[in-house]
């Protein structure tokens, strides 16, 4: 294979970039950028080298770093260099070490392209990374958008690699005596892309030599089969989803009348950053009474009657004075939310240690079957909600009558939701929904305190 003439074809076909525009290259060290690196020379591309040092090997990373600088000189182009802690990022935001190393390169990249006039940012992904993507999304069940494949674009991001194997790159770097580092990590099974890297893809090849060639195919199949589907949901969302102002109505008959309304649901809802377990739960409210109530990061929805209106938080009226507080999993690891009425302590206990207090000011529940976002907001007229220990609902308002609160208490009143649910009518009562049964493993401990 003339490698020089395949990239130039694939960059040049796919409008990767143009004669003129500067190319930051992201150059770990590794075979996949050493040989990115030797062929956007030759190319004659004006580039630079962004580099990020994770610090996750210890001095490893610290060679690897050199050896990038080494090659800057080689090329003689400029080169930017970044050291994070990436553990305490982690411990931080509370993700895994895959996403904070994403979130910190990609921050990088949009950094350096910004400040210093770049137009792309090429990464290295080629054939493999793209079968190991297929499989990782087909595990987490992302349906056809995850398996059509990396994308060849993705705003400012480029993968000009893709038209390439390992194991042609490989071959690349032997003709040529290139010399690069190895990732020790890439051997461990930690990871869930080292265990379909390094086991299960040795028996998928052992099955068909053609083995990765012929995904590679099925991927872009998918791809073809996702721009059908992607014009037909379009045209479907359009149907039943109108603006008014500034909030979103989507038509629950129209919805329920499409040929598969639970995914015509998802499709419009994930436009909102709602995720799929909010979704589903969603679905299954569509024929319940009206003033359900669901949050995203970004946006409220609303079931009124035959339809759900979406808000943008931020044009969403405030109840009793207060927009919603979100919950976010991440805020669990910092073991504290503070809202206007309470500081809520967030603990997670194991079931072999859980000894409940009876206590209006704790509320304990399953955290599996929680859905994050959570929300704390103003109570609304006609909320209602199954106290712990009933199955029956009972109106917060009557509640407040119960507890005979006074017209100042009840604007003070601060409700936890989740997946539509009221949870806790905080300081007061907490309900019966995902409640901590004899399969609970995990508990998430809230206790409030008055500020």
């Amino acid at each position: 294979m003339d490698m020089l003439a395949t990239y130039k074809q694939f960059v040049e076909r796919q409008g990767l970039w143009e004669a003129g525009d500067k190319v930051l290259l992201a150059v770990s060290g590794g075979p996949d950028s050493v040989a990115m690196m030797e062929l956007t020379a030759r190319l004659g591309m004006e580039f630079g080298i962004s580099h990020v040092n994770f610090g996750l090997r210890g001095s490893e990373s610290d060679d690897d770093e050199a050896f990038v600088r080494q090659l800057a000189k080689k090329y003689e182009v400029p080169i930017f260099v970044t050291r994070v802690d990436t553990m305490r990022y982690v411990s931080l935001k509370g993700i895994s070490i895959e996403m904070a190393a994403r979130e910190i390169r990609y921050a990088e990249f949009d950094r350096i392209m910004d400040n210093y006039g770049y137009n792309v940012v090429a990464v290295a992904h080629h054939k493999d990374d793209a079968i190991e993507t297929f499989f990782l999304n087909l595990l987490r069940g992302s349906g056809i958008r995850g398996l059509t494949g990396m994308r060849v674009r993705n705003g400012r991001i480029v993968r000009p690699m893709l038209c390439f194997s390992h194991a042609e790159i490989e071959e690349f770097l032997a003709e040529n005596d290139l010399k690069f580092r190895t990732d020790s990590t890439n051997r461990e099974n930690e990871f869930a892309r080292n265990k379909i890297r390094n086991l299960v893809m040795p028996v998928i090849d052992d099955v068909s030599e053609n083995a990765r060639s012929s995904i590679t195919e099925s991927i872009g199949y998918l791809g073809m089969a996702k721009r059908i589907y992607d014009d037909a949901i379009d045209k479907a969302v359009a149907s039943v989803l109108k603006q008014d102002g500034e909030s979103f109505i989507a038509d629950i008959p129209g919805i329920l009348a499409f040929v598969e309304p639970k995914c015509l649901l998802y499709e419009i809802l994930v436009r909102y950053d709602f995720g799929k377990v909010q979704c589903r739960e969603v679905f299954r409210q569509l024929n319940s009474e009206s003033g359900k109530i669901f949050y995203s990061n970004t946006h409220r929805l609303v079931k009124d009657r035959d339809s759900l209106i979406i808000t943008h938080l931020n044009d969403v009226e405030t109840l009793n004075g207060r927009k919603p507080i979100m919950l976010r999993r991440s805020d669990i690891d910092k073991g504290v939310l503070h809202t206007n009425a309470w500081n809520l302590r967030l603990e997670v206990i194991v079931r072999d240690a859980f000894a409940p207090e009876r206590d209006p000011l704790t509320a304990y529940y399953d955290i599996d079957l929680l859905c994050f976002p959570m929300t704390v907001t103003g109570w609304e007229k006609g909320d209602s909600f199954v106290p712990f220990g009933s199955n029956c609902h009972k109106k917060i308002s009557d509640l407040f009558i119960d507890q005979k609160l006074s017209l100042t208490d009840k604007d003070h009143v601060e409700i936890l939701r989740c997946g539509g649910k009221i949870l806790w009518v905080i300081g007061i009562r907490a309900s019966n929904h995902y409640r901590v049964t004899p399969t609970t493993r995990q508990i998430l401990k809230i206790t409030a305190t008055p500020i």
